[in-house]
Formats: C-alpha cells, structure tokens, sequence
C-alpha cells in the first residue's frame, strides 16, 4: 500500500501482537477490514484509521481472538524430526561415499587397437609422454565413457605400470614385457585427476604411454 498511514498502522500493529509467525496472517486480516473503509476514504488520515478502528494495540488484540494461532512443536515431535533430518543426512552422505568409493574396473586388451591420427571431439588422445620418473596426468571430464592407456616399452627390461584414480582405492597395476606394447582399457571411469607412474627392476626407463578417451565404452 502507497499510503504511509495505512503503513504506519500496520507496523504499529503486528509490533503490538509480538508474534512474528502471526504476521502474514494479521496482515491480511487487516487488510479486509480495512477494504470497507477505502471505499468511503480512499486516502485514509492515522486518525481516520485509528477512530475507524481504535490505536493498533487494541485492534491486536481483536484480531488475536479470530486468527488461528499455530501450535508450537512439542519437544518430541522437534526430537523426531530432528531425527529423521540426520538420517536423511547420513542416507544422502552414505550413497555419495558409496558412489566415490566405488572403484574403476579396468582391463588389459588382447590386441593394441589402431586409432585415426585425427581426433575428434567424441575420441581423442589427452596424454602422449615419454616414460619419465615423474607421472603423468589427466583429468578425466564428466562427458568421456571410458580412457585407454597405451604403453609401449622400449627398454631391455620389464616396466610395471600404475594408474592411480583415488586416494581410496589402490591403482591399476600391470606389466609391460621388454620390447612390447599393451592397452589398457577402463570403463565408467571415475571423474576427475589420474596419473599413470612407471618402474623398472633396474631403474631404467625407455618407452611412451598415451592416454585415448573415448565418448564411448571400449
């Protein structure tokens, strides 16, 4: 309402209730009693307003007696809600633990595949290192269904490979023979960081490893 009388009572009056929760409810009590007076007094005085209907601490108290007030929560009712809050929480908390948890399931395939050297948005390699004492990384994003790790050694020894996706759960592990090349593929992978860390009996290291994401399961 555009009039600062109308406004002024009004405050004035859910001051006087000291009910918060009653406000709303007050508010349109008010306002259909105060619609017969508009009609006779458009732009109505604090006076018109308060000889219309007695200072804002009486109305209150008027209107207190036809508003239904709510009931509070017994202490029991607040207790069990309380626990059914927590346990909605810790439903909702178990399944995202479940679901980060849950491990890769990866395989190693019995043939290198041979891939186009254009990518495309849908297929492409996001990782092309020599082998290095240093990992390599990626993140795996939200929108790719699988990654393959190619590795191929060219060294005179045995270079076992680790793929770590988690902090809780252990990596992939294979090896790759001297002089050869494996792919390992995993589906449903987990989003976010991975590296791939190379050793060898003798501290040698000789090879390359890709990494190819796939929009689609291998």
């Amino acid at each position: 309402m555009s009039n600062p009388n109308i406004r002024r009572y009004e405050r004035e009056l859910k001051k006087a209730l000291r009910s918060p929760r009653l406000g709303k409810r007050i508010s349109a009590a008010f306002a259909q009693s105060l619609a017969p007076l508009l009609e006779d007094i458009p732009n109505p005085s604090y006076d018109d307003l308060v000889d219309a209907f007695g200072p804002p601490e009486h109305l209150a108290q008027s209107l207190l007696q036809t508003v239904e007030i709510p009931q509070p929560l017994s202490l029991r009712k607040k207790l069990g809600l309380a626990i059914c809050v927590i346990l909605a929480i810790f439903a909702v908390g178990g399944i995202l633990i479940s679901v980060w948890n849950t491990p890769e399931e990866g395989f190693v395939l019995n043939s290198v595949p041979v891939f186009p050297v254009k990518s495309t948005e849908n297929c492409y390699f996001i990782v092309d290192d020599p082998f290095t004492f240093s990992d390599s990384h990626w993140d795996q994003p939200r929108e790719m269904a699988s990654y393959l790790v190619i590795v191929q050694n060219t060294g005179t020894v045995r270079t076992n490979i680790f793929v770590t996706y988690s902090k809780h759960q252990p990596p992939h592990t294979f090896a790759v023979p001297a002089g050869e090349t494996v792919a390992f593929a995993v589906n449903n992978p987990r989003l976010g960081p991975h590296s791939v860390a190379f050793d060898t009996p003798d501290g040698t290291l000789s090879g390359t490893v890709r990494v190819l994401l796939s929009d689609s399961p291998l």
